[in-house]
């Protein structure tokens, strides 16, 4: 496995990016990953003309998909998936 690379800078700068150095928002995560689905199956694919109030438009899917890139992020960054991968036989 490999090592974050950000342990070894020593500025305070890019402690953000360090282990440990984020909070993991698993809801949140679920709910982003929620809409994508949504947005990925509902049958107007987010097309004009055809929004329902509980239809989300297209116009979000590339915020959606950046939001579950940081909650992954910060999932990994926070040591939580780790606690879950000891529980479990990962790699």
């Amino acid at each position: 496995m490999k090592e974050n690379p950000a342990n070894g800078i020593k500025d305070l700068m890019w402690t953000f990016l360090m282990d440990h150095g984020q909070k993991a928002n698993i809801p949140r995560l679920k709910e982003y990953v929620y809409d994508l689905i949504q947005m990925t199956t509902q049958k107007t694919a987010g097309q004009d003309g055809y929004k329902k109030s509980s239809h989300i438009n297209f116009d979000e899917l590339d915020m959606t998909m950046m939001s579950i890139v940081i909650e992954a992020t910060a999932l990994v960054l926070s040591g939580e998936l780790d606690k879950l991968k000891d529980g479990g036989d990962y790699d």
